[in-house]
């Protein structure tokens, strides 16, 4: 990349992940084009945003009703991915980009020994509250020293994937597990087309806009699985992540909250089906689970 604007903004003079320079203009936004690397397809913003990461955390974990939303409407994820995936080892867990520590409190109920990593001092702040140990960043840290990492819709906002990605290979003990979530470029980018075209009557309208939104980088299956093993990571499986409940993000009534969470259960299903007709070969939920392991 190259250098820094004043703004905060890094124009993406090559792809994040590949370094390739051949980007492909797929979708504009205020502020920023939607590109596709042609040699990859990773799908990102260019400029990427720099400093304006830290400060959509700041500004997320700035406000207690906020946190505890979201907190509240991935309860359930996060229990379903405890409930499958046991203590093992020495039960080390690292989560990266832990907020307030939601993930970690219910990890450590379920017998993990948890610590977190987050940027944001405010979100670090409400996890060290509960308790909670909390690094702000992963430098520090041993080599070898977690059985497990996970990464929450984390990915999305790595500005240097490639690199990011074997400093949490270097964490892991040999055996280990990465498990991440992200939002699914398959499915946002045919939510955002469809946005473009459905513009009546208005609540529909204004569901369809909601449906998708462009992260700084947009993960498909194929760059996921590019991701983890360019990282050294084996046994790579992606699948639909479950959905969570209404919208985590934004405040609303309790009918659209239903109505909301409807819609995803619909989209989860039919993506569900999708999946096993295709044998694993269409991934097309709106988010995608990935889980990896060190060899």
């Amino acid at each position: 990349m190259s250098r820094a604007g004043a703004a905060g903004l890094v124009s993406a003079a090559c792809c994040p992940l590949c370094r390739s320079t051949r980007p492909a203009p797929v979708a504009r936004a205020p502020g920023f084009q939607l590109v596709r690397c042609r040699r990859c397809r990773l799908l990102y913003q260019d400029p990427l945003p720099a400093e304006g990461v830290r400060r959509h955390y700041e500004d997320v974990y700035g406000h207690d009703t906020i946190s505890e939303r979201i907190d509240q409407r991935r309860r359930g994820l996060f229990e379903g991915f405890l409930d499958g995936v046991r203590p093992f080892g020495d039960r080390r867990l690292l989560d990266v980009g832990c907020g307030s520590g939601e993930f970690l409190a219910l990890a450590r109920e379920h017998g993990w020994n948890a610590q977190g990593i987050e940027v944001s001092s405010r979100g670090a702040a409400l996890a060290r509250r509960r308790g909670l140990v909390v690094h702000h960043d992963a430098g520090a840290l041993p080599d070898a020293g977690f059985d497990a990492v996970t990464l929450w819709n984390v990915v999305d906002f790595f500005l240097r994937p490639a690199e990011q990605m074997r400093e949490i290979h270097r964490l892991l003990a040999p055996g280990g597990l990465v498990f991440l979530r992200t939002p699914n470029a398959v499915f946002q980018l045919a939510a955002w087309r469809l946005s473009r075209m459905v513009v009546w009557p208005p609540p529909l309208a204004r569901l369809v806009a909601d449906a998708h939104f462009f992260q700084p980088l947009v993960w498909g299956p194929s760059t996921v699985r590019r991701l983890l093993l360019s990282a050294g990571f084996t046994d790579v499986r992606i699948w639909n992540s479950p959905v969570s409940h209404g919208d985590p993000y934004h405040g609303s009534s309790a009918a659209r909250e239903r109505l909301v969470t409807g819609v995803k259960r619909l989209v989860h299903l039919l993506a569900g089906a999708l999946y096993r007709a295709s044998h694993g070969r269409l991934t097309v939920g709106s988010s995608i689970s990935a889980l990896a392991r060190k060899a």
